[in-house]
């Protein structure tokens, strides 16, 4: 799974088959955020691995038990023709849908345990609704919803710079390639409902999404958070200040090399 975008559906992780103590219905998923406003730029979506979301307990007397994903949002040829002429294949505004009820409940959440980052619930989830930023979905026992990934990829800052007219664009429409930097993948936020917390969630779910990357930058990461990161073999490789005034630290792991010579 990349966060950059090379999987729509990421898969759960591989089962220990060696291990009796792996409970398949225990084990930890992601799914991408779907919705996309129509003004957002259009990209290719693909349908989503689940079409129904189990809502946390916390939220079910307020959400329902189920979250149904609106297919309105899907990009495959035929849908980036209809997102670019405006027309949807639902009539309901974005802010209407309950997926993005269901996201922002939580992130309502996060801004109440950390009010300190100053950032409003609302403000992620219209930016992820605008490409601006990536959501996922964790998914945990029984495919219940339990918490959420926020993060900032190379796909939202060519968004950002097309939005703000200071890209370079080919003679062709495309926009020149991005330096090695700008891949670097930025985590903003991640939040785990209280009651799955201290579980390993959060780490399952990290590394699905970094599996394919070496390096990862994250906003002013809490202690669990660093610790969750450090477990999936990353280390702490540099501290600076971040847009907003907080710490951003780059984790690094080193790429082991097979040394083929050895088995010759």
């Amino acid at each position: 799974v990349d966060l950059n975008g090379s999987a729509e559906a990421p898969p759960r992780r591989r089962l220990r088959v060696d291990d009796p103590a792996e409970r398949p219905e225990e084990k930890v998923a992601v799914q991408r955020f779907t919705l996309v406003s129509r003004g957002a730029p259009p990209a290719k979506r693909m349908p989503a691995q689940h079409d129904v979301l189990i809502t946390p307990p916390r939220a079910a007397a307020q959400l329902g038990q189920e979250v149904t994903v609106c297919r309105c949002s899907e990009c495959d040829r035929h849908g980036v023709r209809r997102r670019m002429s405006g027309r949807r294949l639902c009539r309901r505004d974005t802010e209407s849908h309950p997926e993005y009820a269901l996201l922002l409940n939580m992130t309502d959440r996060f801004e109440a345990e950390c009010p300190a980052r100053q950032v409003e619930g609302a403000a992620l989830v219209n930016e992820a609704c605008c490409r601006e930023k990536t959501a996922y979905f964790i998914l945990g026992p029984g495919s219940t919803t339990i918490g959420y990934v926020a993060a900032e990829v190379a796909a939202n800052r060519r968004v950002r710079r097309v939005q703000e007219s200071m890209s370079i664009i080919s003679d062709t429409g495309s926009i020149f390639a991005d330096d090695e930097d700008d891949k670097v993948p930025k985590l903003v936020q991640i939040y785990v409902e209280p009651e799955f917390r201290n579980k390993g969630y959060a780490s399952e779910a990290l590394g699905l999404l970094l599996r394919d990357h070496d390096m990862v930058k994250v906003d002013d990461p809490t202690p669990l958070v660093a610790r969750a990161i450090e477990k999936l073999g990353y280390a702490r490789a540099d501290t600076k200040e971040g847009s907003e005034g907080r710490p951003l630290v780059t984790f690094s792991r080193e790429v082991k090399l097979l040394d083929l010579s050895a088995e010759l």
